[in-house]
């Protein structure tokens, strides 16, 4: 156990390929994380926007799992505890979400629940064909909340995402990308590979305009079209005049790789 898992039992970061963090979820069983480790996950995330060797992350879980969500033995019936919790899974996946950095998701396993909330955070999810889906807490007497019952219908649209999280049931991954909920389904042994290799061509492109272009998109989601044609209207010409547009003008000219 490295000294990293052994001081917070949540996750692991690592650096496989150049330009990619990787982040496995480690909190055991299932990648059940307490509130505590979720802070320090936001933590971590949050600190990706500050390292410049850093151009894409990659979210996994560990074994059979990449989250089954929140740790229920942790749960206390007061409205201050429960509000706290919820506070703190939002900011997660608001983190997640918001980040300049663009976060893949490779779902190794079972992902239910405050951990599929977490997945439909990230920018892309790849799954892995033995992987499993479901938003069970109804059965609980909860909800998909923390944001997911917006983004799942964002994703899936209103039906699928009703359907899912009213009957609280579990879908495999054939379904997932059937509906939409993932965009790639691969081999067990092939998922961590692809996942990287997605990472490392978003990082090989221009920097700049991959956060521009993320902060539209997920403008446009929050705020509606108005709101994303707004943020389109102002990023588009200071873009333009960065160095990686110039560098990717004169790469094309030139008729050669650009290096961004």
């Amino acid at each position: 156990m490295s000294a990293e898992r052994a001081a917070n039992d949540a996750f692991e970061r690592s650096t496989p390929v150049p330009g990619v963090a990787l982040i496995r979820i480690t909190a055991r069983p299932l990648g059940v994380l307490t509130v505590a480790g979720r802070r320090r996950l936001t933590a971590e995330i949050g600190a990706l926007a500050d390292d410049p060797t850093v151009r894409c992350a990659v979210l996994t879980g560990e074994g059979p799992a990449f989250s089954a969500g929140s740790n229920i033995r942790e749960f206390e019936v007061t409205a201050e505890w429960i509000e706290g919790a919820r506070v703190q899974e939002v900011a997660l996946n608001e983190c997640i979400a918001d980040s300049p950095v663009p976060v893949v998701a490779a779902c190794n396993g079972v992902t239910l629940g405050g951990g599929a909330v977490m997945a439909l955070a990230c920018d892309v999810r790849v799954a892995s064909a033995s992987a499993t889906f479901g938003f069970p807490e109804v059965k609980l007497g909860a909800m998909a909340g923390a944001t997911g019952t917006q983004r799942l219908a964002q994703l899936v649209g209103p039906g699928h995402a009703l359907r899912l999280m009213l009957t609280g049931r579990t879908i495999d991954a054939a379904e997932a990308l059937r509906i939409g909920l993932v965009e790639e389904v691969v081999d067990d042994e092939a998922l961590l590979p692809r996942a990287l290799q997605l990472a490392q061509e978003i990082g090989a492109v221009s920097p700049a305009a991959v956060r521009a272009t993320k902060r539209c998109v997920r403008g446009g989601l929050a705020g509606g079209y108005a709101a994303g044609m707004r943020l389109e209207a102002e990023v588009t010409a200071p873009l333009g005049l960065t160095a990686d547009a110039i560098e990717g003008k004169a790469a094309f000219l030139e008729k050669r790789a650009p290096e961004f």
